[in-house]
């Protein structure tokens, strides 16, 4: 394990836990935390009616009600919510898309902002047979705090899990 940490690191146990996770070098890069634009998150919010954001800044909140990083969404329910995640391009992504699978089967719906990463495990694992996958055309130009838009160096989509409970399915076993 590496002790390099990126900008604005943590003791968050899926921060750490994603340092061990395979295929993590395309996510090195100048910090974790870059907000979504509005030209995204507002025509995703007027179809969903958004009322949870588990990995936001206070700055950075999607809406009224949300988790902060020290709060760690990842250890709190979000069943019964519907749910915007822009979780940090990092290492973590992987906790991240299973929180949003296991949640997605007590009832939440969860649209997700994610690297088009579909070689990865967790893209196998939490998305493809799980949720419904949304194409961006070009590259998402996140909010970084500064005077600038960062790009990604890779493609993001939308993922949506929606309620299995409200589709009466049953959950699966993973």
């Amino acid at each position: 394990m590496s002790d390099r940490r990126t900008i604005a690191a943590s003791d968050n146990p899926a921060v750490l836990g994603g340092v061990r996770a395979k295929n993590n070098g395309r996510y090195n890069g100048d910090g974790r935390h870059w907000a979504t634009p509005p030209e995204v998150f507002d025509p995703l919010h007027a179809e969903f009616n958004f009322t949870l954001d588990p990995c936001a800044a206070p700055a950075t909140a999607k809406c009224s009600e949300f988790f902060t990083e020290a709060e760690n969404g990842l250890e709190r329910s979000w069943a019964g919510h519907r749910v915007f995640m822009n979780p940090p391009y990092g290492k973590e992504v992987y906790a991240w898309t299973k929180k949003a699978r296991l949640e997605q089967q007590n009832g939440a719906l969860i649209v997700g902002l994610l690297p088009a990463s579909t070689d990865l495990a967790w893209w196998h694992d939490d998305i493809v047979g799980h949720a419904e996958v949304r194409y961006l055309r070009g590259r998402v130009r996140f909010l970084t705090g500064g005077p600038y838009r960062a790009s990604g160096f890779f493609a993001s989509v939308v993922v949506i899990w929606r309620p299995l409970i409200s589709q009466g399915l049953q959950p699966d076993s993973k």
